[in-house]
């Protein structure tokens, strides 16, 4: 019978949480707000203290339960009365780079000239919450609040909403008003400038011939009979003339540059944190350089694709990202080639904890008319550059040395 028993009161735990949620969500939040921590302590060791003083006639405990439902009644006029403010939130630059201060503004004023007496305002801040004290305000008045976000690591720290808040002076309920939506503070990866000489490899492959033919290019390759749903564009007229039939030149495709960059976000491929911050500003630093020369550039990592439009929506994406564990580096490089078939240059970035027999691996799915490199990013290795395979291998421990290390890619 023990354990129907204590079936019993689990459910009846469980219809009790149940209950306090709803009384807090739609009853309460409504016209009052929502019973805080505090408050609901007082509240049922009130309804306690009731059922036991008048169950067993004990004074003293409905001194308690009197003192206690009083209290809680007493402070929902303070919370009665919504706030009618109007925010606004900016920020002075959203995208900021490592140790450069993220500067913002909350502003704060009466709703159509009315007349607000004085408020809490909270601004979240990723996980803090700053809090400031705004006085009565009539008319056009504002109060305005200035604060900066300093920015230590690569991050993407929300900001907002500035929410009104209205407490009762117990604390017993809990009102809050959102007055702005909430922004995001984009702090960039440390980067590096890279000279122009050392992405050479991707002019290296601009202009090479390939072996896949195309109608429209600009390395003529024969003449062929023409066939249905050819460009009208491509026909040589004179072999047509000569021939009496339709000829249409063939041409073969030449090679535009196109980088692919693999980024491993496994947590087994670094030794440390520092470690992977190094590898995602490799990552920053190929990536804009190549933007810069006018290139197409694809990101991948082991979880995925990252979809962007433009360099600065890369160094966005690439502030969002965490070790978490994903595909091996064979897998994702194979993923990465397939969704991507027009790359003709391919970059593995990975921690040093990577052998270079994982990396000799991925190297395999990469087709032979790419080029291609890989860079192991860790602190506690000296620079170098050998050659694996067909894979050029750059060990990097200071992201200073990239420029110099990418010059040996050919």
């Amino acid at each position: 019978m023990l354990f129907p028993s204590l079936a019993r009161q689990d459910g009846l735990l469980f219809r009790a949480r149940e209950l306090r949620r709803k009384l807090s969500a739609r009853v309460l939040a409504s016209p009052v707000g929502a019973l805080t921590s505090v408050g609901w302590t007082v509240l049922v060791g009130g309804i306690a203290a009731a059922i036991v003083g008048w169950s067993f006639g004990w004074a003293e405990f409905r001194v308690v339960a009197v003192t206690a439902l009083v209290s809680v009644a007493l402070a929902i006029p303070f919370v009665l009365r919504q706030s009618d403010y109007v925010g606004e939130l900016t920020l002075h630059k959203q995208r900021v780079a490592i140790g450069e201060l993220g500067m913002g503004r909350a502003t704060v004023k009466p709703r159509a000239g009315g007349r607000v007496g004085g408020r809490t305002v909270e601004l979240p801040v990723g996980r803090a919450v700053a809090r400031f004290l705004v006085p009565g305000l009539t008319g056009d008045e504002e109060h305005e609040e200035l604060f900066s976000v300093p920015s230590k690591r690569r991050a993407v720290i929300p900001v907002g909403p500035v929410m009104a808040v209205q407490t009762d002076p117990v604390g017993f309920f809990r009102r809050e008003k959102r007055l702005t939506q909430t922004m995001e503070l984009f702090i960039h990866p440390q980067l590096v400038g890279v000279e122009s000489g050392a992405v050479g490899f991707l002019k290296d492959v601009e202009g090479v011939t390939t072996s896949n033919l195309s109608s429209s290019d600009v390395s003529f390759h024969a003449l062929r009979d023409y066939v249905p749903g050819d460009d009208r564009r491509a026909v040589h007229w004179r072999t047509t003339a000569r021939t009496g039939k339709l000829v249409v030149r063939q041409f073969e495709e030449t090679m535009r540059a196109h980088l692919l960059l693999l980024l491993s976000l496994n947590p087994g491929d670094y030794r440390k944190a520092e470690d992977f911050e190094l590898a995602v500003s490799v990552v920053g630093s190929i990536g804009v350089a190549a933007f810069r020369e006018e290139r197409r550039v694809t990101v991948h990592t082991t979880t995925g694709p990252m979809l962007f439009p433009s360099m600065v929506g890369m160094l966005d994406e690439l502030s969002r990202l965490e070790l978490v564990e994903g595909e091996q580096l064979r897998a994702a490089t194979a993923r990465a080639i397939r969704d991507c078939p027009e790359a003709s240059v391919c970059a593995l970035v990975t921690g040093g904890e990577s052998s270079v027999t994982d990396l000799r691996t991925a190297e395999q799915a990469i087709p032979l008319d790419l080029a291609r490199f890989a860079v192991r990013a860790a602190d506690t290795i000296a620079i170098g550059r050998r050659t694996v395979g067909r894979l050029t291998l750059i060990d990097l421990a200071r992201l200073g040395d990239l420029g110099y290390a990418l010059r040996s890619v050919r």
